[in-house]
């Protein structure tokens, strides 16, 4: 809409904000008041509730980056495609540090579901669970069950 400002707020904290409706065709504006006292009148409010993500600010990561070196873009972790840590390095990482990989997803639960299907993939090796059948038995122990006895 022609001729609008942006108004860029920082280190504030929304205490209220109020929607106050127009007159007639629709439309309003938003009465906000912040936690230092000041209030402002606004026809859009985004709010940016993230953080700074770095590995090197959580201790664990931090750690584990010295001892196992990998690729990092913007203090998140170049993983490998099943989301592990280094091929050599089987700790699996999801949420947020796992962007790089899930894309704008890996903080939902869409996301959730597609990391955990990769991380179970390269897991299914490792397990040692034996195939059901279609009766829903093991095939180790239909095959038990099934011998004559001696």
């Amino acid at each position: 809409e022609g001729g609008g400002v942006v108004s860029l707020l920082e280190e504030v904290e929304v205490e209220s904000a109020a929607w106050r409706p127009a007159g007639g065709e629709g439309g309003g504006s938003f009465d906000v008041s912040f936690d230092d006292g000041s209030s402002e009148r606004f026809d859009y409010v985004w709010l940016a509730t993230g953080g700074e993500m770095d590995l090197s600010l959580v201790p664990l990561f931090a750690q584990l980056l010295a001892q196992v070196p990998i690729q990092t873009h913007g203090g998140l972790p170049a993983l490998q495609q099943d989301l592990s840590w280094a091929a050599h390095c089987p700790l699996h990482v999801m949420g947020a540090f796992a962007q790089l990989e899930l894309g704008a997803d890996a903080l939902n639960l869409a996301g959730c579901r597609a990391g955990s299907v990769r991380i179970a993939r390269s897991l299914r090796p490792f397990l040692r669970t034996p195939h059901l059948s279609k009766a829903g038995r093991t095939a180790s122990a239909t095959a038990t069950a099934d011998a004559p006895s001696r």
